[in-house]
């Protein structure tokens, strides 16, 4: 009887050290800074002033610009609590640094390395006329915003289509 419940006391012990591991792992995993769902994909812009079309893309944790056959890569990181040292490796770092709700949409507010003046770069996500649009605004009042569309034609098409609630 003594022996069984010995043996009770090391399973119960493994079992909650197992389970510790993984719960810790979990946690270290869900801490990665990663863009929304919604914002991810294939983006074009028409600029209408320089008669061009801007394309930008978002995976889960990285994003790309293209504009005059450039490509501007940006890696989306947790915010450290000390900025680290510039380099080749963390010229291109971003970080989320605010959730807000500004005329009645959610916005996030993206800084990039070591930005510490200005109001960095805010993003919405959402369905206008049918269609999905990523608008960035600039500024702290977001006075400024551009809109960006799923397909090249329909940004073409769209670009200077103003919707109610945005700053122009």
């Amino acid at each position: 009887m003594k022996l069984k419940k010995i043996w009770i006391a090391l399973i119960a012990i493994i079992s909650l050290g197992v389970f510790a591991s993984n719960t810790s792992d979990v946690s270290a995993k869900s801490n990665t800074a990663v863009y929304p769902k919604n914002m991810r994909g294939t983006w074009y812009h028409y600029d209408k002033y320089t008669k061009k079309m801007k394309k930008s893309v978002y995976t889960k944790n990285k994003s790309f610009f293209y504009t005059d056959g450039k490509k501007l890569v940006g890696y989306l990181h947790n915010k450290p609590k000390s900025t680290p040292r510039y380099s080749k490796k963390t010229a291109g770092w971003e970080y989320i640094m605010d959730h807000t709700k500004v005329r009645g949409k959610n916005w996030i507010t993206l800084y990039g390395w070591d930005q510490s003046s200005g109001a960095g770069a805010h993003f919405n996500v959402s369905k206008l006329n049918g269609h999905w649009v990523l608008t960035n605004a600039t500024g702290p009042t977001f006075y400024s915003s551009e809109h960006w569309y799923r397909s090249a034609k329909l940004a073409k098409k769209l670009r200077n289509h103003h919707y109610p609630g945005f700053a122009y």
